[in-house]
């Protein structure tokens, strides 16, 4: 059965039953020519429980959505670039708290673009789309969710705006929510306050309790059955087993000052509660992998309790208490900048590069084409950081996602291209990790950034804020998360800022009842009074960016020359180019405008490339003075090349007369010869020299 369901506030189209019909849910959303297909599959049995919901998300974009061909050797599409996997993570992050605690089959959810024409953004479209699928399905899906994508253009909000639009704004946010409240935000901006920052989340959720109601009006007219969800395991008795298994006092163990004395607290007690059902485990009677996760889930319960009596954390904190903060300057020697930022157990060091255009990342968009990514923050996460044996492979979802955040930090603060025309990479190693390494590696970035000479407008520090509900359902705010407290807690909040306002940011709600204005109002200012403490623990150890580059930093000399004069510098095959970076040893981009950069390691070798380039460009002061090379000899004078690609002559009337005649032995073909500029043609642009040691008797 075919159906069509139109969504006209937000001009949706959704198709239902005509593509993808043995998928458990399948939607062909479209917004005006933008297409994505949605899918949803789950396995019919749970192949084995392991503790978490195995869920896998991916948004994958097809070339030929937008009229293209792909790039590279094999011509199809290959892994899943930054953009798709952050996009796979946005949908991922609000589904996946929306299934029940206890369900574990596979579930496996894609997004597919096969339309795009840039004027609706297909990230909210596919997480529409996959809302739907799941919504529409037999699965037990607790959804649905709705999405909005802000853009500030020209001074106002607007909610799912054009690729042209999010290009020009300010800020790029991404809002999903159920009709309960928001469940995941993320997004960069300039300095907004964070009053701006809530009553934009709260008019977003109207929108979305929009598509939320429409997403039940359709599985309503579908007439959505959901399967029951036969369980195995008797969830309540051995809950009831494992807390009579417990200590009174079994949390009182968890509590202390450092991370490995807490982990082992933790694992003496799990280790002791597995010992007492070692029987029931070689009998069958239950895995050890559920008994875990029944034991964490009651440690997840049980914790907020005790932190509202003790009013402490399990590291002896207060709630609004950050963790001791220590900043290291220049601890690597030979990179362009570079700085560690500490905060309790989270290690961060930053290494900072300062490059040439041509180390700009090309990256190939959907929508833009080619385009240069000019800032990178590489984060990786080592496996020592946790004290873990794990092999080292490529950037997971997870790198590239806390990456992304902290780049995003930095697109309103770096200076523009005109004045600081370099690449700039920051590479953050986790060193050491208790909770919110990506926050430590945007403070450790900024550091670095100030150490390399970069001048960025203004500080950026981060922090990441928490939340539990206790038995009395009264929710206490956490500032500084630990790690423990971002597994058992019911929110990671990720604000980035100046002393001015917000910048970036990362919200995900585990919860599935949402969150009230007046709570996000108090995280916020808390947020904001620890970002103001942060930043001020990092003035202590660099306050602004240094006056100069770093001394192992490429520097740079940048003019314009006129554009029809660039196919002249370049040269036949790149000859002329080619041989002025291989001479003077520089690193020289051409722009179309005819803009000219040279990188340099000297101010000297600098100077040359760019007299070389001014010289092709006929850009020559009278009296110049060249060391040029003797390209011919003739009964006129000589032909005289001052640089490659551009030829003066010296006339046989310049050279003393008892020199005239025995001129083809005095200079040879390819000598060096001494010349100076004395006239020049406009119009042809041909030289006139004068060779001053053949002007002497």
């Amino acid at each position: 059965m075919q159906k069509v369901f139109r969504f006209a506030d937000q001009g949706i189209e959704v198709e239902i039953g005509r593509y993808a019909r043995q998928a458990d849910g399948a939607v062909w959303i479209k917004a005006g020519d933008n297409i994505v297909l949605c899918s949803a599959v789950a396995t019919k049995e749970v192949k084995a429980i392991q503790g978490f919901f195995p869920l896998t998300v991916e948004y994958r974009e097809r070339t030929s959505a937008a009229g293209r061909i792909p790039g590279g050797y094999f011509k199809r599409e290959g892994k899943l670039s930054d953009f798709e996997v952050l996009t796979s993570r946005v949908i991922d992050r609000p589904i996946r708290p929306l299934f029940p605690s206890t369900y574990f089959n596979e579930v496996q959810v894609l997004a597919t673009v096969y339309s795009a024409d840039g004027k609706f953004p297909t990230s909210v479209l596919a997480l529409l789309g996959s809302s739907l699928a799941l919504t529409i399905s037999p699965l037990p899906f607790l959804g649905p969710v709705g999405a909005v994508q802000a853009a500030r253009v020209d001074g106002a909000w607007k909610f799912n705006p054009t690729f042209e639009e999010i290009s020009a704004s300010d800020a790029d946010i991404m809002i999903a929510g159920t009709k309960n409240g928001i469940c995941m935000v993320e997004g960069h901006c300039n300095n907004i306050s964070e009053q701006t920052l809530i009553d934009l989340l709260f008019s977003a959720h109207e929108e979305v309790k929009k598509q939320v109601a429409w997403q039940e009006e359709v599985a309503r007219e579908l007439g959505v059955v959901k399967d029951s969800t036969p369980e195995s395991i008797d969830w309540a008795a051995w809950k009831a087993n494992v807390k009579a298994a417990l200590p009174t006092d079994f949390a009182e163990k968890i509590f202390a000052a450092s991370k490995s004395e807490r982990g082992d607290g933790f694992d003496a007690i799990k280790k002791d509660v597995m010992a007492k059902f070692e029987t029931q485990i070689e009998a069958g009677e239950i895995s050890g992998p559920v008994l875990g996760f029944i034991f964490e889930s009651i440690i997840k319960e049980t914790l907020p309790d005790v932190l509202a009596a003790k009013k402490v954390r399990v590291d002896g904190r207060g709630f609004n208490e950050i963790r001791p903060i220590q900043v290291d300057i220049a601890p690597v020697p030979c990179s362009h900048g570079s700085a560690v930022f500490q905060r309790g157990e989270t290690q961060v060091l930053a290494s900072v590069t300062l490059g040439t255009g041509q180390d700009a990342q090309k990256i190939d968009s959907l929508i833009a084409g080619q385009q240069e990514r000019e800032f990178m923050l590489h984060y990786n996460f080592l496996p020592f950081s946790t004290g873990e044996v794990k092999p080292l492979r490529g950037a997971g979802r997870r790198e590239i996602g806390h990456g992304y955040l902290a780049e995003s930090s930095f697109i309103n603060v770096l200076p523009k291209k005109d004045t600081f025309p370099y690449v700039i990479r920051s590479l953050c190693d986790v060193l050491e990790s208790n909770g919110s390494s990506s926050m430590a590696s945007v403070c450790a970035t900024t550091l670095a950034l100030m150490d390399a000479g970069v001048p960025i407008t203004e500080m950026v520090g981060g922090i990441a804020m928490g939340l539990v509900r206790d038995s009395k359902d009264n929710l206490h705010i956490l500032t500084d998360i630990l790690g423990m407290e971002d597994a058992f807690g019911l929110m990671d909040f990720k604000v980035v800022g100046s002393e001015r306002g917000i910048v970036a940011f990362q919200l995900d709600i585990k919860d599935k009842v949402g969150l009230s204005r007046e709570l996000f109002v108090e995280a916020l200012e808390q947020a904001r009074k620890a970002r103001l403490h942060i930043l001020g623990e990092m003035k202590k150890g660099l306050s602004a960016p240094r006056p100069e580059l770093s001394s192992r930093a490429p520097r740079v000399n940048s003019f314009k020359i006129p554009s029809d004069k660039i196919g002249l510098v370049i040269g036949p095959g790149g000859k002329n180019i080619k041989e002025i970076i291989a001479t003077t040893g520089t690193q020289i981009d051409i722009e179309d405008d005819g803009t000219v950069k040279i990188y340099s390691k000297t101010g000297d070798t600098a100077a040359e490339a760019e007299n070389w380039i001014r010289t092709l460009c006929g850009d020559i002061e009278i009296g110049a003075m060249f060391n040029g090379t003797v390209k011919r000899v003739a009964d006129f004078g000589l032909i005289v090349e001052l640089v490659m690609g551009k030829e003066g002559m010296v006339h046989i009337s310049t050279i003393a007369r008892n020199k005239q005649n025995d001129l083809h032995k005095l200079v040879k073909l390819n000598d060096r010869l001494m010349v100076k500029v004395i006239a020049q043609d406009r119009e042809t642009g041909r030289l006139k020299l004068v060779a001053p040691e053949l002007e002497k008797p």
